[in-house]
C-alpha cells in the first residue's frame, strides 16, 4: 500500500467515527424550509455535496493533454 492509500483509509475511519459519534437529532432551516434529521445524515450530504463541488470545479478547468502542448510549449530554435 503507498502511503497516500494509508492516509484515504485513516482520513475515511476518522470521518466515520466522527459521523457515528454525532447521531443526535438537529433541526435543519434552510430559507423558508425546516426539517428535523440526524446530524450524522447532515454531514454525510455536505460532505458529499463538497465532494462533487469539487469535482465539477477539476474537471471543467481540465485541459486535454494534447491540446496543452500545441497551444502553449514552443518548439526550441
Amino acid at each position: 500500500m503507498t502511503p497516500k492509500r494509508i492516509a484515504l483509509i485513516a482520513i475515511a475511519i476518522l470521518f466515520a467515527v466522527f459521523i457515528l459519534q454525532n447521531a443526535q437529532v438537529v433541526e435543519v432551516r434552510f430559507l423558508f424550509w425546516g426539517t428535523e434529521a440526524s446530524r450524522a445524515i447532515v454531514l454525510l450530504v455536505t460532505f458529499f455535496i463538497g465532494l462533487v463541488t469539487g469535482w465539477l470545479t477539476v474537471w471543467k478547468h481540465k485541459k486535454p493533454a494534447g491540446n496543452y502542448r500545441k497551444n502553449n510549449e514552443r518548439p526550441f530554435n
